[in-house]
């Protein structure tokens, strides 16, 4: 009497194989994932930075805002990357529609990159340079590089660019 084999299923040494390639494909395409995310996030923290002097800068040029301080700041924590907003700013940009209570409160730096870096966004009236004489309303981004997210417009009395 013969016995028969049922041999429909795979080898060990075919799963092995399939095991060994799929390992080598992560091992690949992994660190190239990664850097993908990385870019992303900071790309999103841009953008929320440049969200963020945009309003500002709508803010400062619109003559129903009522600014009665000199400086407003935007600062985010090292090592957080929360986003505080000065409250006088954050309730003018509410009150105004320029920025929704709960994105001003949500806002996080999220990006390896900006999360461990203390960034401000200051809406400054003040001389833009030394050597000027008249005042006006302008935004200074420091710790974070939006310069190619939005144009550098100069000031005028108003509104105000960036530097």
């Amino acid at each position: 009497m013969k016995k028969e084999m049922n041999n429909k299923g795979f080898s060990l040494v075919e799963l092995i194989i399939v095991i060994a390639i799929m390992v080598i494909l992560v091992a690949v395409l992994a660190p190239q994932y990664l850097r993908y995310v990385e870019k992303s996030r900071v790309s999103t923290d841009v953008q929320t930075a440049v969200e963020f002097i945009n309003a500002c800068q709508v803010l400062a040029s619109d003559p129903e805002a009522d600014l009665t301080g000199t400086s407003y700041t935007i600062t985010s924590a090292a090592n957080s990357g929360v986003i505080t907003v000065d409250s006088t700013l954050s309730t003018k940009l509410t009150d105004l529609g320029m920025m929704d209570s709960t994105s001003i409160s949500a806002a996080k730096f999220q990006s390896t990159a900006y999360k461990n870096t203390a960034i401000t966004i200051e809406l400054k009236y003040d001389l833009p340079a030394t050597g000027a004489t008249e005042k006006i309303w302008f935004v200074k981004c420091t710790g974070i590089d939006v310069s190619g997210a939005i144009p550098t417009s100069g000031g005028g009395g108003g509104g105000g660019g960036t530097t």
